[in-house]
């Protein structure tokens, strides 16, 4: 229940006295709490333009070096054939390529046998090309579903699968590796024996009928054999290699083969592609564009209305503004001439302040010359940096953790702000102490005033029978 001074005896309204005694004394409170926010408004702002720097530093970032900026694309001329793809190591060039095969997987099938007929009880031994074999138990009841099901259990690269052809089912496994080294060995040793040599585990009854050993004993029908594939390259014949994907063949260049075409070269084109670097420009265009419009608007100030953005007249912000302007119009030295500036590019500021890209000037640029272009975002001369490594250096220097510029101003309105919040706090405390006095005090007016009340009060009830009785002595 909270402490209530009444004003009964005085008449006063203690209450209010107080209430406004107390608004004058936490006016100061309300001043450091308005400076407080007005700082806090300003450290967010600080905030967004720290993450919109961040954003034009990664996106200068991912234009400083030419591993960033360069890419090729592989083109087929007969892409049922083959594709491929190119990396940033690929070389310009043009490659005649013949496939005379495909790399392909082993197939088995097994002879027909019931759909509920148990095939023998004992141990299949199963492994692919040079893998570790592993046991697998077969019990008196299992039947070639319940096999195939055991085998795709143990995930050993071979799928096992069951085909029935409306009377019989059929055990077929097949590598999930391609290569001829990647075939299939299967031996058993059935119940009753230890030695999968055992010539009881050799011939076609019981679960030897699932035997299969390539050049000895083959109870299952190989349907597809193993192969490597086998291609031609500018002349160079007899290429093996055990899969369809092949990326050391051509350096920086990834193979897909699809189909055999023995009798008919294709053409492998390798040319420099320019979409990953205009991409990449255009996205440092959008990053710095959104800070150039976030910098507009937080020194904005309005004369009508006398309203200012939120870091209106700000010295660190406005340092940046002109430093980032700055790098924008920079030419970076010793640049070959007519590639040493933006707007030779194609990339000029319009009247809102934004970045814009001429498409047809840029791409018209690239074609003429792109290792001068290269050159521009990329250079590491000292003092003499390209253009996407000067930008990125200056504003790691302003995000800098330890000496930024934000960094330190950001440090500085935050310790300003908990100076404030110390204030504050020793302010609240010593008006709770003053409101507590003055309830106090007025109290204790409240009672003397109730004690002379009380002394008024027999005083005139003493002086009413005094005159009752001087009243009745005159009347006798």
């Amino acid at each position: 229940m909270g402490f209530s001074v009444s004003g009964l005896v005085s008449g006063l309204d203690t209450e209010s006295i107080i209430s406004k005694l107390m608004d004058i004394e936490k006016k100061p409170i309300t001043l450091l709490q308005q400076q407080e926010a007005s700082y806090s408004v300003k450290l967010s702002a600080y905030g967004q333009l720290k993450g919109l720097l961040s954003g034009l530093r990664s996106a200068a970032r991912n234009l400083d070096s030419p591993s960033d900026i360069t890419t090729y694309a592989a083109a087929s001329s007969n892409s049922a054939v083959l594709t491929a793809d190119a990396e940033t190591s690929a070389v310009k060039g043009t490659y005649s390529i013949t496939v005379q095969s495909v790399a392909d997987v082993q197939k088995l099938k097994s002879q027909g046998f019931g759909a509920t007929e148990a095939i023998g009880e004992g141990t299949i031994h199963l492994k692919l090309g040079s893998g570790t074999s592993t046991d697998i138990a077969v019990g008196a009841s299992d039947t070639i579903g319940s096999i195939a099901s055991k085998i795709n259990d143990q995930k050993l690269g071979i799928t096992a699968s069951v085909i029935s052809d409306g009377t019989q089912s059929y055990l077929t496994l097949t590598s999930q590796k391609t290569g001829e080294a990647n075939v299939i060995d299967l031996t058993v040793t059935e119940a009753g024996t230890s030695d999968p040599a055992d010539p009881l585990n050799l011939d076609t009854t019981g679960l030897s009928r699932l035997v299969y050993q390539k050049g000895a004993t083959e109870n299952l029908t190989q349907t597809q054999a193993a192969a490597d594939a086998l291609l031609s390259v500018d002349g160079v014949d007899n290429i093996k290699r055990s899969s369809n994907t092949i990326d050391d063949v051509i350096p920086g260049v990834t193979l897909y083969l699809h189909d055999k075409a023995p009798s008919d070269p294709l053409k492998l084109t390798i040319s420099r592609s320019d979409n990953l670097l205009t991409s990449r420009v255009n996205a440092f265009i959008d990053a710095y564009n959104q800070l150039a419009d976030y910098l507009k608007q937080a020194q904005l100030y309005d004369p009508a209305t006398k309203e200012t953005g939120s870091l209106f007249a700000d010295a660190t912000t406005r340092n940046i503004d002109t430093t980032v302007k700055g790098l924008i119009a920079r030419t970076v030295p010793g640049g070959t001439s007519g590639f040493s500036r933006l707007a030779e590019l194609g990339i000029t500021t319009n009247d809102d302040g934004h970045l814009e890209m001429n498409s047809a000037t840029f791409s018209a640029r690239l074609s003429e010359n792109f290792d001068a272009v290269s050159s521009f975002f990329t250079k590491l001369d000292t003092g003499a940096e390209g253009f996407a490594v000067k930008v990125g250096n200056t504003v790691d220097s302003m995000l800098s953790a330890t000496n930024g510029i934000l960094t330190t101003r950001t440090d500085g309105v935050q310790k300003s702000i908990d100076s404030l919040e110390a204030q504050i706090t020793r302010l609240n405390d010593r008006a709770t102490n003053t409101q507590d006095r003055l309830k106090k005090q007025f109290t204790s007016l409240e009672v003397v005033l109730g004690q002379y009340q009380g002394l008024s009060d027999s005083l005139t009830q003493q002086l009413s029978a005094l005159e009752n009785l001087n009243s009745a002595v005159s009347k006798k």
